[in-house]
């Protein structure tokens, strides 16, 4: 079975929001059946593969564009920590969030002196 261009309508739609009612009224359906034409559109099996074909398309190009983001994120990151105009503290703080999203997050240990004072030591952990 083939969609209609209203299905395909109604899933583009129902893209925008995951409410079936709504997707139908707007793809064209009557709003009297909204309802039932939003139910049975998210209950047919080829809507649904369709449906699921889009979605896969759209987080792959989600996944590509959050990849190149982080890849410019990293440049950025870098030209922070390599700016010697910047002051310490920043560099600082971009070198800390740069490994912190790599997942080198420090490890913090106390250590208990003979005086009874409580000390936090950060070391780096790999």
């Amino acid at each position: 079975m083939t969609l209609t261009d209203k299905q395909l309508r109604f899933i583009e739609e129902y893209m925008k929001d995951y409410n079936a009612t709504q997707a139908a009224i707007r793809a064209g359906y009557s709003e009297r059946t909204a309802s039932t034409s939003g139910y049975r559109n998210i209950n047919n099996d080829e809507l649904q593969a369709e449906l699921q074909k889009q979605q896969d398309v759209l987080r792959t190009k989600l996944q590509r564009q959050f990849a190149s983001d982080a890849k410019r994120a990293r440049e950025v990151m870098f030209d922070i920590m390599d700016d010697e105009n910047s002051p310490p503290n920043v560099r600082y703080s971009a070198a800390k969030d740069l490994l912190d999203r790599a997942g080198y997050k420090p490890v913090e240990k106390q250590d208990v002196n003979t005086s009874g004072d409580i000390g936090i030591k950060v070391e780096w952990s790999e």
